[in-house]
């Protein structure tokens, strides 16, 4: 087998050379006590944790940043922080053709998993060896190993986005439900190991958690105001990253969930990873990419060929019928395409089993991540 690093550092604009790694025996990996990692050597340990064959590619990118911030807020002294940010992505290549991925990220002082990655990596090679079957017209999707965070993102998250320009499609809903009961959506720009986590805004004030949504009730909105996770129009701030800091509170016990699975009335698709999605601000619609899903027929476990969900943001979000206990495995399941680069987001998401939808064909959405340059947005939609 041939194994591939290609290292580059995104938002720095500086990119690394790949190098090409030997097939020697495989070295345990141990994690380093240093906060700053080297990305090569970070790509390198991925690559020994991973199994040998003949017929497999590893490509590896590593992603690392450190940022030093100085706040000037008009009354008060300048704040100074540090904003330490990584991830790593492993693609599985067989005959030219990606068979399976998974990718892992880290901020501040929390150390990456890199074992916990080697995993996600052989559990996707299981399932990319299954036999494979084509979805059905009508299914439930149960969102799990991060897929979840996508949803999160997708669709609860640019749901949520408010501005003077473009006000939310839940604008004057304030109080009301507009979700289902077990959704309950905080903002934390504090939280410990998010990606971008930060102690102040850009004026210098301490940030702080914000509730969205209170078990389904609309309580608040990712609006352009310096505590919140927006991306910043004036020139004079730099960009914060984009709804990186959401979380969806999980729920005390599996007993929904479980009584949920029990009830459904379409078969139910475990969906372990989602490509590119939209969502369109004027109607509400979001298009969810379905890249990496099994089915249980029987006793046997099924791949399903790649496709396309098409539904009305708001429906999905009355729809869902149960959310998982806490997320098992701290992964991040989406990026955002954002002018500063691609933005982890959804990571440690619980499990999500959402209500009937149709499927569609698959069809290529977006060009493939290491596509320069990066897909230009269109107007009134937000993309991932």
């Amino acid at each position: 087998m041939r194994d591939v690093s290609r290292l580059t550092a995104e938002r720095s604009g500086r990119g690394l050379a790949g190098v090409v790694l030997s097939t020697g025996s495989e070295v345990p990996l141990v994690p380093s006590a240093q906060v700053e990692e080297d990305p090569r050597r970070l790509a390198e340990d991925i690559i020994r944790r991973l199994p040998r064959s003949e017929a497999l590619h590893l490509v590896a990118e590593a992603h690392s940043a450190v940022e030093n911030r100085l706040y000037l807020p008009g009354n008060g002294p300048a704040v100074r922080e540090t904003l330490r940010t990584g991830a790593i992505v492993v693609d599985v290549v067989k005959a030219g053709r990606r068979v399976a991925e998974a990718d892992i990220a880290w901020s501040g002082h929390v150390l990456p998993d890199l074992e916990g990655l080697g995993e996600q990596v052989e559990q996707a090679l299981r399932r990319a060896g299954a036999p494979h079957r084509t979805v059905g017209s009508e299914v439930q999707l149960l969102l799990l190993d991060g897929s979840a965070g996508a949803f999160l993102h997708e669709v609860c998250g640019h749901l949520l986005e408010s501005t003077r320009q473009r006000p939310s499609l839940l604008a004057g809903h304030t109080a009301r439900r507009v979700a289902q009961r077990q959704l309950t959506v905080d903002d934390d720009p504090r939280r410990v190991g998010g990606f971008g986590t930060h102690r102040f805004t850009m004026l210098g004030t301490a940030t702080s958690r914000r509730r969205l949504l209170d078990a389904g009730r609309l309580a608040g909105f990712l609006a352009d105001t310096p505590d919140g996770p927006w991306r910043a129009e004036d020139s004079r701030h730099g960009p914060q990253p984009r709804m990186s800091h959401l979380e969806l509170a999980p729920a005390s016990s599996p007993a929904p969930l479980d009584d949920a699975l029990g009830a459904t009335s379409a078969p139910v698709v475990r969906v372990h990873r989602l490509g590119f999605g939209s969502l369109d601000h004027r109607d509400g619609t979001v298009v969810l990419e379905v890249k990496d899903a099994t089915v249980l027929e029987g006793s046997v476990v099924h791949r399903l060929e790649p496709f396309v969900v098409t539904a009305e943001a708001r429906h999905l979000l009355v729809d869902v019928r149960a959310v998982g206990c806490p997320a098992t495995m701290r992964q991040w399941s989406a990026y955002c395409l954002a002018a500063s680069g691609s933005l982890p987001v959804g990571a440690s998401t619980p499990s999500v089993l959402t209500g009937p939808v149709s499927t569609l064909p698959h069809r290529p959405l977006a060009p493939p991540r290491a596509a320069v340059p990066m897909p230009r947005r269109e107007k009134g939609m937000s993309r991932t």
